[in-house]
């Protein structure tokens, strides 16, 4: 036993116990969760940054410099984005909800422009690379004065 014991339902076992597959795969699995709340982090934190607390620069110390816009209205970089939203004050979003699967985080949220606007539905997709946020897509629909049914669009 190369002078250890070691002890599962207070029985000896040999020092180096072969352990089911399942235990490693469970490792495995509570690695890639925790990754992905982290990836959830990262975006949350953007979001907080940039539309709510309008630290833009604060922002954007999570993308990585050769980040890619999907937007056809923003060119891709870092520094378009920057252009984008630095000097904005009144803008704010209420996120709805978050999702993120791998390397993928999808926020569901309520962005405004101002205050006394409606805003618009907005889909986001961000994809995380190394910590990073690397790629973003995203979707938007602008809030009807009217809608044609009494469902949320949140």
């Amino acid at each position: 036993m190369n002078g250890h014991r070691v002890f599962v339902d207070c029985k000896p076992v040999r020092a180096n116990p072969v352990l089911p597959r399942e235990f490693f795969g469970r490792i495995i699995e509570m690695t890639a969760q925790s990754q992905t709340e982290k990836n959830k982090a990262i975006v949350i934190d953007f979001f907080t940054k940039v539309f709510n607390e309008h630290k833009v620069d604060e922002g954007l110390v999570n993308f990585k410099p050769n980040y890619i816009q999907h937007n056809p209205n923003i060119p891709t970089g870092l520094e378009n984005i920057r252009k984008a939203f630095k000097g904005t004050t009144t803008t704010h979003t209420d996120i709805k909800r978050v999702i993120a699967e791998g390397d993928l985080v999808v926020v569901h949220h309520h962005f405004k422009f101002a205050p006394d606007s409606l805003g618009m539905a907005v889909v986001d997709i961000f994809r995380i690379e190394d910590g990073k946020i690397a790629e973003h897509w995203d979707v938007m629909t602008p809030v009807p004065e009217k809608p044609v049914n009494s469902n949320s669009m949140f």
